[in-house]
């Protein structure tokens, strides 16, 4: 399970992977526009607090019009078994990816390389499902739309993180590189992860 404190309020998306998953959420996941700007807003305004990450979720609490803050909970589908299969073996397929991978970095051709391959590790239409208990029934609210960019912050300071969201955190990940380089065992990674699976989360960094 990862832990982040909000940052910067200035914007969002410092490094490629933090603007990449800002663009999956304003052009690909079909949130509402209407409320993605009021939730910028208010994660510069710095009502968010912190945000834990576990597999398939992102949960924070959201300082509103209240005075108990609201609880929000941000579901991002999570790959099945077998598109883990198929994420893995495309890594490994790719030497240079798979020595980056295993010493700590993340390159972003990562991302278009799984892309073409049906697995895009950023989020599309329908994948991202924000729930936040305040009672505005929009899809996001202002408050969820806040803690949607934050994730944005954490991305820049581990890029791991965008495939614990779909899962798996950078433990697991690189344990199943391993085992297909034959430098590990496949049991470290075989267990569930279909659709929105979680579970307690290990620590990510």
């Amino acid at each position: 399970m990862s832990k982040a404190a909000p940052g910067s309020r200035r914007g969002f998306g410092q490094t490629w992977w933090g603007r990449a998953w800002v663009d999956a959420l304003e052009q690909r996941a079909r949130l509402d526009p209407n409320r993605l700007p009021r939730g910028r807003s208010y994660a510069r305004r710095g009502t968010v607090g912190e945000l834990t990450i576990a597999a398939g979720e992102v949960r924070a609490t959201v300082t509103g019009s209240r005075v108990e803050p609201y609880e929000v909970r941000v579901r991002v589908r999570t790959y099945s078994p077998e598109e883990w299969d198929a994420v893995l073996d495309a890594l490994a397929g790719r030497l240079g990816h798979a020595a980056a991978l295993l010493d700590g970095e993340l390159p972003h051709e990562v991302a278009g390389e799984l892309r073409e391959a049906g697995l895009d590790p950023l989020p599309g239409a329908g994948e991202v499902q924000p729930r936040c208990s305040c009672p505005d029934w929009a899809d996001p609210c202002k408050h969820s739309a806040a803690v949607c960019y934050l994730v944005a912050e954490v991305l820049d300071e581990d890029p791991f993180v965008v495939f614990e969201l779909r899962g798996r955190p950078r433990i697991e990940l690189l344990a199943g590189l391993r085992a297909r380089r034959g430098g590990g065992s496949g049991a470290e990674v075989d267990r569930g992860g279909g659709a929105w699976v979680t579970d307690g989360g290990v620590p990510a960094r």
